[in-house]
């Protein structure tokens, strides 16, 4: 007590400068967490919206639902609209598929838009189309432009475990021609 009875003013401005200071910090993280929250909604709606409220996105994801069958012999010698909205489509995918894995969308997150991507990995056009450009890749030595999404497909098991095996029985199984 009795270094408190020794204290000058400056010393009793000091402490209060530095409560005040800490009430200040401990206010200034909560309104930086506040914004931070605000900020992941307003990526996950934009994402939402695109995949759900874009036209062609939706109607290219009810195709995929729809009919298993889109990949067929014809598709590559006729790329057309529907090879370029496939395309899109698997790109904004795989950089949601991306997102979750370096974690920049945390698992509830994900799971909000995790239904639409489990359901066209599951597509068997969808992952014979994935088959066909992955090997294709690797025999050009190029990277795949799919790897984030084949990768999830494989890790929850919608996507064969031997899926990145280039055998004769694998290309019979995705590629039905």
């Amino acid at each position: 007590m009795e270094i408190v009875n020794n204290w000058s003013v400056d010393n009793y401005l000091s402490l209060v400068l530095i409560v005040v200071m800490a009430i200040g910090s401990i206010f200034a993280l909560f309104q930086w967490n506040s914004s931070i929250k605000v900020r992941r909604t307003e990526f996950l709606d934009e994402i939402i919206n695109k995949l759900w409220f874009d036209e062609n996105m939706a109607r290219t994801m009810h195709l995929i639902d729809n009919n298993p069958n889109w990949y067929t012999e014809d598709y590559h010698k006729t790329y057309s609209d529907l090879g370029y909205q496939i395309d899109k489509l698997l790109s904004y995918f795989d950089f949601i598929c991306y997102l979750h894995f370096i974690k920049n969308l945390k698992e509830n997150e994900f799971s909000v838009i995790r239904y639409e991507i489990d359901r066209t990995c599951a597509s068997p056009s969808v992952q014979a189309y994935l088959w066909n450009l992955y090997h294709f890749s690797n025999k050009i030595e190029a990277g795949c432009s799919y790897m984030y999404i084949i990768d999830y497909g494989m890790e929850e098991k919608i996507i064969d475990k031997d899926f990145k095996t280039n055998n004769d029985n694998l290309f019979n199984k995705y590629l039905k021609f």
